[in-house]
């Protein structure tokens, strides 16, 4: 079995999986580490003795760009899931699984990848209060506040799900349609997600 483990954040998204990296070859798997190309993230690969694939650009330099370019949250996911999905897309030859996590869209094109290629996909979480549950209030997304008024976990975490769905659907969808799968994610109310 191969693995492709995919992550685009920092290192405390990369090194989990190189950790998983490791635990599964001594289990007998083979797997690809595919993270941004920043050095520390590739020196961290190469120490674990892990096959490397770079991401579709170092998270430094996604980050200047990011300032400079102006763009709200969906804007950001326009240009990172499909960048992603190819830099994935090549990763992914000859893997039967793909496992990801980090930013939202990252993880996104990873999903697209494994659905196009017919592999097994699992998305890994490494903040519970990233999760849905009855014993936390969920993040509030830039330019889509919490109404401090809910305090029903059930319908603040379906209000995060209409969030997320009007920041990142469209991009998804995009994508989802480029590569010929049906869209998966209804659009949600209209915003411009505003990290102001």
């Amino acid at each position: 079995m191969r693995v492709l483990l995919s992550s685009f954040g920092s290192r405390g998204d990369v090194e989990p999986l190189v950790a998983l990296a490791v635990a599964l070859r001594a289990l007998g798997a083979e797997a690809i580490v595919s993270a941004p190309p920043d050095k520390e993230l590739v020196d961290l690969v190469a120490r674990a003795g892990v096959p490397f694939a770079p991401a579709f650009m170092g998270v430094r330099d996604w980050v200047v760009w990011a300032r400079q370019s102006g763009l709200k949250l969906p804007g950001f996911a326009a240009k990172m899931i499909p960048a992603q999905y190819d830099a994935l897309n090549a990763a992914a030859v000859g893997c039967d699984a793909i496992v990801a996590t980090g930013l939202f869209p990252s993880v996104a094109a990873a999903q697209c990848v494994a659905e196009k290629r017919g592999l097994h996909h699992e998305t890994a979480v490494f903040c519970p209060l990233s999760l849905p549950s009855d014993h936390h209030r969920p993040f509030p997304r830039p330019g889509y506040p919490l109404p401090p008024e809910v305090t029903d976990a059930h319908a603040l975490w379906a209000l995060n799900a209409e969030h997320m769905n009007a920041l990142f659907a469209e991009a998804v969808n995009a994508q989802r349609d480029l590569v010929g799968l049906a869209s998966r994610i209804a659009p949600g109310r209209e915003g411009d997600g505003d990290a102001g």
